[in-house]
């Protein structure tokens, strides 16, 4: 999702399966109503955006068990998603409850945390959490933003875009992302060019992958792509983005059916221009169940984590050429249930087995590594900058945790 000098990324999944909105009944669905009917025209006033506030410094951390530290978010954020534009740390996530809601995007620079500007211009804008974020080296922001509402409490997709500078909510009609065909989204990717992946239901039996690129700022989908189409009894499903600088690398499954059975495989599929793909196998043991969860980028290579079996297991994938399979220590997960998560900037990379483990592992080169369990379970976000690698457990009475000494031989 985003880059780091040097090699090696990360995103994140939302699978949140959407049925029909038969009714709304709160202020923000009744003035997005209006916006489906003319998506060009914001339903409010955006608010001035707010200034830039500092918050704790980096040196204000609290030491924890196992070489850890916690970092002080400000205020009353709930950070959701946590990245790097390859020199500083940048959180999305949310702040406040109700209608007291509001996204909140910061940066980590060396003088402490700062808000970056956020313009809504939609009900659910004003009140979205941001939860998919990719951020480039030259500080270009694609995100998504979430929010519930209307009579059934259903996800509202908002979509977001600018620079590090300020970032503006881009009005879309509701079943853009949403609705009755919606199934989920699994990231974004800034460069080479603005994408969201995800999936939507093109039959009766059939939930496909499904690519939107931004045109004058509409987001627009296809579910016609040649490297993900349904290959008789094999249905694919994406589940993390990132992107090199020069590509995009999506990862996911395959579920194969046959008359014996039904198994998954881990794979990803490759792009420069949304237009031609390149599909890549990554589990390969014909027996053996696989899936592939997260993914991060460098420059010129990304790293899969995901799992084979119930072994967590990672996958380099360069420019050119098939994907090599790393070999992480053995870390047991729960097959299909895991979800491991990545982080490499090139010199370093690092694997967390996700969901209620604890486990972490990382190497400097992809063959010497070594364990360092986080201090809270359920990970659902690594990031690495300038050598310093942090972990997001948002569920976690301390949210961002990180050490220096991640790759340190």
């Amino acid at each position: 999702m985003t880059t780091a000098p040097g090699g090696w990324c990360r995103p994140a999944l939302a699978a949140l399966g959407l049925t029909a909105l038969l009714g709304c009944s709160s202020a923000a669905d009744l003035l997005d109503d209006e916006q489906v009917a003319a998506p060009d025209t914001p339903t409010l006033t955006a608010p001035a955006p707010a200034p830039a506030a500092s918050g704790a410094a980096p040196s204000a951390r609290r030491t924890l068990p196992g070489g850890w530290q916690a970092e002080a978010l400000p205020g009353r954020v709930r950070p959701a998603v946590a990245t790097t534009d390859g020199a500083q740390l940048v959180v999305g996530g949310g702040a406040g409850v109700g209608d007291d809601a509001e996204p909140r995007l910061l940066v980590r620079g060396e003088g402490g945390w700062e808000d970056v500007p956020l313009v809504p211009q939609t009900g659910y804008g004003r009140i979205a959490s941001l939860v998919e974020l990719a951020v480039d080296p030259d500080g270009g922001v694609v995100a998504l933003g979430n929010a519930t509402g209307g009579a059934h409490l259903m996800p509202r997709w908002t979509a977001w875009s600018g620079t590090l500078e300020e970032v503006s909510e881009t009005p879309q009609a509701f079943e853009t992302f949403g609705g009755p065909s919606a199934g989920g989204l699994a990231g974004v990717a800034s460069t080479p060019v603005a994408a969201v992946i995800g999936s939507w239901v093109t039959s009766s039996q059939q939930l496909s992958p499904a690519v939107w690129h931004e045109d004058g700022g509409r987001w627009l989908r296809r579910t016609d792509v040649g490297a993900f189409a349904d290959r008789g009894g094999v249905q694919a499903l994406p589940s993390a983005v990132a992107a090199t600088g020069a590509e995009i690398v999506v990862a996911g499954t395959e579920t194969i059916t046959t008359p014996t059975g039904t198994r998954q495989a881990a794979v990803a599929w490759r792009t420069r221009d949304l237009q031609r793909w390149e599909r890549l196998v990554l589990g390969r043991a014909a027996r053996v169940s696989s899936g592939a969860t997260d993914l991060a980028c460098g420059p010129d290579a990304c790293v899969v984590a995901g799992w084979v079996g119930d072994q967590l297991s990672a996958w380099r994938v360069g420019a050119a050429g098939p994907a090599r399979a790393l070999r992480p220590p053995r870390v047991a997960v729960e097959p299909y249930v895991a979800r491991p998560r990545a982080a490499y900037d090139g010199s370093c990379v690092a694997l967390a087995a996700g969901q209620e483990s604890r486990d972490l592992v990382a190497s400097a080169d992809g063959q010497r590594w070594r364990s360092m369990p986080v201090p809270q379970a359920k990970v659902t976000d690594l990031a690495l900058v300038a050598g310093r690698l942090f972990v997001l457990a948002p569920d976690a009475g301390t949210p961002l945790v990180a050490r220096d000494d991640a790759c340190r031989r």
